[in-house]
């Protein structure tokens, strides 16, 4: 394996960085904590804001040239909003997940809720999806990208949807350890 590792961050504007400088974004953010920690990463930046899975799809190319030793995979922000029916979410996350494996690609499986959503079923249903994936693959989840900083307007833009630089942080620090194990983990 070269070094150092390469992590493919691929995801939406909760991975692109919406509204922020480019260093506040969290593969930079994530990228730092590793090296902090003492593990040689390159974290790179594959999130669009407004993108969905089926998105993600399209862009599957220009992740897999990028030759990744693994992958931070965060859709579904958008997918929700747009009342995406779960079911189809689950197919296109499943199908970005199975070219990685087809690859050798751990990955990362990074959920979201569907609080925002006013429909209780739906919630319930798009909820399911990443737990669901997650024990079909034997993948590690961290269930809910939100979490860290929803609901804090400390932590967010003033749209009150999309992190800040300190919820991005929030964000970064939840998700190092389970970062920190898949670069160690597949740099066995």
């Amino acid at each position: 394996m070269t070094s150092p590792f390469r992590i493919a961050c691929f995801g939406d504007s909760l991975t692109e960085g919406y509204g922020l400088a480019p260093d506040e974004a969290l593969p930079v953010v994530l990228e730092q904590s590793l090296r902090d920690r003492g593990v040689d990463a390159r974290c790179l930046n594959f999130g669009v804001s407004g993108d969905t899975a089926e998105d993600g799809l399209r862009r599957l190319d220009r992740v897999l040239e990028a030759d990744p030793d693994g992958v931070i995979l965060a859709f579904g922000a958008n997918d929700c909003f747009l009342d995406e029916p779960a079911e189809d979410v689950e197919s296109r996350l499943a199908l970005l997940i199975e070219a990685f494996r087809k690859r050798s690609i751990p990955v990362l499986l990074v959920g979201v809720n569907a609080e925002l959503n006013p429909d209780e079923d739906y919630r319930t249903s798009f909820e399911a999806v990443y737990p669901s994936l997650a024990e079909r693959y034997g993948l590690t989840l961290f269930p809910d990208m939100l979490a860290p900083y929803q609901g804090d307007p400390s932590l967010t833009l003033l749209d009150e949807l999309h992190p800040n630089a300190a919820g991005v942080s929030a964000i970064g620090r939840a998700l190092l350890p389970l970062v920190e194990e898949l670069a160690t983990t597949a740099a066995r």
